[in-house]
């Protein structure tokens, strides 16, 4: 076994627990004598992005940059803004992040999560157009384009993971000589241009090794090519399907080529290889997993991952025997099949030895019911001790000891793919559930107390939007039901609009299913997504309004530096299932203090926090306003300040006293939203940026106010209002709705004292002085959004 083999998981894939697919091969080759390591670059690039050196790195780089357009400006410039709290705090986050104890203290949660939003802010805004976070990203270049691509593994100005490498890719892994096979695995297309980019630089440096490309994304890609793609410049060897033997068959047969008998590959399952600009291929081969050999966590750097634990993946069975309409999971992953229970908690319990950690996620596509109560009578009677979770399907036998037996076993979340709460449209789907058992698997999870995670599909093709909006109706009962009736506290749904994926049943036989597949772009040669029509129902388009809808977003495209979404905005999974077996609560949205009451004493001086950074932008902070504003930031507070006026130090303020404010904002021109001097310098003190020194002493009167600049957007019975200072959005229902519009038309509403109470605690609503009016701009009164 003369040749070492090192296995590398490219960005991006998950940041907050491994990936099994490298461990597992890694675990095959050594079971079978081979001298192998693992490089999880994907989690060893993220960490060191997000530390404070490379965020020096990238703030400098982000100054230096020229913006590519508006939107574009907009990244860099907030890029600038958080740079300083995300370089000073995200050491300190990460840590957070990855301590048990922070589950239950929402303060430092909130906190750490905002700094490690700061941190992704700043990574975005160092390369022009770029999204960053840790499910997936964007940059210049398209990822459904070869040409594109290719381009992106040259240029570390346009390519994030490009400039990464550069600097931190370990290349004396790769330039050890004993090193003959590189194997990399492609398991999403988020990791297609790192991945290609790492490739182009080994070859750069070694180009010696034999490389060879596997994962669920690369079969899938690699199947539609009939003849040589430029990939192959990089690439010796796909394995498509399952790696375990035929990795461990391209080593021999380097080790010990054969003499006169054909390419060696031949012989390989699954393997696909240029031979003179024709791509030859075997037949795929499912792989025995009965004997699997133990996934090998060891080489992975297990305390960089982004939450506690860490939660090991293991699986139970392979592929799914179901052939669902929106699924493309079975053409990649071979034939299902099933481990014994007793082997796989075998392995679970060698694993919490080995690794010290009693947290597992099954990555099964599907548990089946046998599968379910084997492993859980199997961990029970070994007294496992663990806490797990994974995914299943409605099923009629469900039933309440079955759910109680999950339970003693460990289980902690279960995740369901409802999909639809529409028989009509499950059966357009080729489910094969029914909504009678999802109701009574339901019920019986939540009794024995395992929470739930709802998977939705928006608008399948012929849903229409009122069965659309039944299924959002029933998600939220169910959510209710867990928390008011079970009190189960960590039970969530989700839901994303249909993609058309050209190995699913819908993209291999789109007339049964009444659709029509459009092109891809000229030049997307990459792309496995599809857009398409239908003849009935839902268009492709409000599948995306109704799950933008349903995921309570909101259109805020005029509050510049809330444009771009969080990228944390969101809950994952791994951390509500920690929750789950922590017993902690779910986070909620933190209330927005305001620091305002009791006012400034007149005589008080003021300071301008130190934490704030601010900067010169150039645009209006309005549609209404001429010249370029200031931007002011709070990291610690989390306000964005967007100003018109002339340009100044605003430490200049530090010292002064409130008819000194006034004076200088009136010099300055400085307003907000049109409001006057003393208007701007409430909110000033409003959200933070300026500290008096002390207030006012004994009882002060006051009333509530509507903020200023409050933007409101009216969708389907429902109004939802941003706050362009904190980010906050809430959506008004029924009397809350009319509370909102009497506060704004200068009255005090009696009959919603809890609708008052939520605007003032999210910052909508804040005190004044009692003898005091705001009048608000012409174009607040006139209804526009700012």
């Amino acid at each position: 076994m003369g040749k070492k083999t090192v296995l590398v998981n490219p960005p991006l894939w998950n940041a907050y627990a491994p990936h099994l697919a490298v461990p597992l091969l890694l675990g095959d080759l050594r079971a079978r004598g081979y001298e192998a390591a693992a490089y999880d670059l994907s989690i060893e690039c993220v960490d060191w992005m997000l530390s404070e050196a490379a965020l020096t790195r990238l703030r400098d780089k982000a100054h230096r940059r020229r913006a590519v357009g508006l939107r574009d400006e907009w990244a860099r410039r907030r890029a600038l803004l958080v740079a300083p709290a995300a370089i000073a705090g995200v050491e300190e986050a990460k840590a957070r992040l990855k301590s048990m104890p922070t589950l239950h203290e929402p303060d430092a949660f909130h906190r750490a999560r905002r700094t490690l939003r700061d941190a992704l802010w700043l990574i975005s805004g160092a390369f022009p157009d770029c999204e960053f976070d840790l499910v997936s990203n964007t940059c210049a270049y398209s990822a459904e384009s070869t040409a594109q691509v290719l381009a992106a593994t040259e240029d570390p100005d346009g390519n994030p993971y490009r400039w990464a490498f550069d600097h931190m890719l370990d290349r004396d892994r790769f330039l050890d000589p004993q090193v003959g096979v590189v194997g990399l695995s492609m398991s999403a297309d988020t990791q297609l241009i790192a991945g290609v980019t790492f490739l182009r630089m080994l070859r750069e440096f070694r180009p010696d090794v034999h490389v060879v490309l596997g994962g669920n994304y690369a079969t899938r890609l690699v199947d539609r090519w009939q003849r040589r793609h430029p990939l192959f410049d990089h690439v010796d060897t796909v394995v498509t399907g399952e790696g375990e033997g035929a990795l461990a068959a391209v080593v021999d047969a380097l080790d010990a080529p054969a003499e006169g008998e054909g390419d060696f590959r031949e012989k390989i399952p699954g393997a696909v290889w240029d031979d003179h600009g024709i791509l030859l291929r075997t037949p795929r081969q499912s792989a025995d997993i009965t004997t699997a050999a133990t996934p090998a966590y060891a080489d992975l750097p297990l305390d960089k991952y982004l939450a506690p634990g860490p939660i090991l993946p293991v699986y139970a069975s392979r592929s799914c025997p179901w052939d669902c309409a929106f699924c493309s999971i079975p053409f990649a992953s071979n034939s299902f099949r099933q481990r014994p229970a007793e082997a796989v908690v075998d392995e679970i319990g060698r694993l919490r030895r080995d690794v010290g950690s009693p947290y597992f996620m099954f990555v099964d596509e599907i548990m089946s019911l046998r599968t379910l109560r084997h492993v859980a009578e199997a961990l029970v009677r070994t007294s496992a001790g663990v806490r797990w979770y994974g995914e299943t399907r409605f099923a009629r036998g469900l039933d309440g000891e079955l759910a109680e037996l999950l339970h003693a076993s460990g289980c902690r979340r279960m995740n369901f793919g409802l999909e639809s709460a529409s028989q009509r449209v499950l059966d357009l789907m080729r489910k094969g559930t029914r909504i009678d058992d999802a109701c009574a698997n339901i019920e019986a999870m939540l009794s024995a107390g395992v929470p739930l995670h709802l998977f939705v599909i928006h608008g399948f093709p012929g849903e229409t939007e009122q069965e659309a909006a039944r299924t959002v109706a029933f998600a939220e009962a169910v959510r209710r039901l867990s928390v008011h009736t079970y009190g189960v506290a960590h039970t969530t749904w989700g839901g994303s609009p249909f993609v058309l994926d050209v190995h699913s049943p819908v993209g291999t036989r789109p007339d049964a299913f009444d659709v029509r597949i459009e092109p891809p772009a000229p030049g997307d040669d990459l792309s496995l997504r599809r857009d398409y029509t239908v003849g009935s129902g839902m268009s492709q388009r409000d599948s995306v309004r109704i799950a933008e809808t349903a995921a309570e977003s909101v259109s805020d495209t005029n509050v510049w530096f809330r444009a771009a979404r969080d990228p944390l905005a969101r809950e994952i999974e791994e951390f509500t299932f920690l929750r789950a077996c922590a017993g902690a609560p779910l986070p909620e949205t933190p209330d927005v203090p305001l620091f305002d009451w009791p006012p400034p004493d007149p005589e008080a001086r003021l300071s301008l926090d130190p934490d704030v950074t601010y900067s010169r932008v150039p645009w209006p902070a309005t549609e209404t306003d001429t010249g370029p504003a200031t931007a002011l930031y709070h990291p610690r507070h989390d306000r964005f300040l967007q100003l018109n006026a002339r340009d100044a130090d605003w430490r200049e303020l530090d010292g002064s006293m409130w008819r000194d404010l006034e004076t200088w904002l009136e010099a300055h021109e400085c307003r907000y939203l049109g409001a006057g001097p003393a208007a701007t310098a409430a909110l000033l003190v409003r959200h933070g940026f300026l500290v008096p020194s002390r207030r006012r002493a004994g009882p002060v009167p006051g009333r509530l106010r509507p903020e200023i600049g409050i933007a409101v957007e009216s969708r389907d019975g429902v109004h939802c209002l941003t706050n362009p200072v904190t980010g906050v959005t809430v959506r008004l229902r029924g009397s809350a709705v009319g509370t909102w519009e009497r506060w704004t038309n200068g009255e005090e509403p009696q009959s919603d004292p809890a609708g008052t109470d939520a605007l003032v605690r999210f910052g909508f609503l804040y005190r004044g002085p009692a003898d005091h009016r705001t009048s608000r701009p012409a174009y607040v009164r006139q209804g526009q959004v700012v």
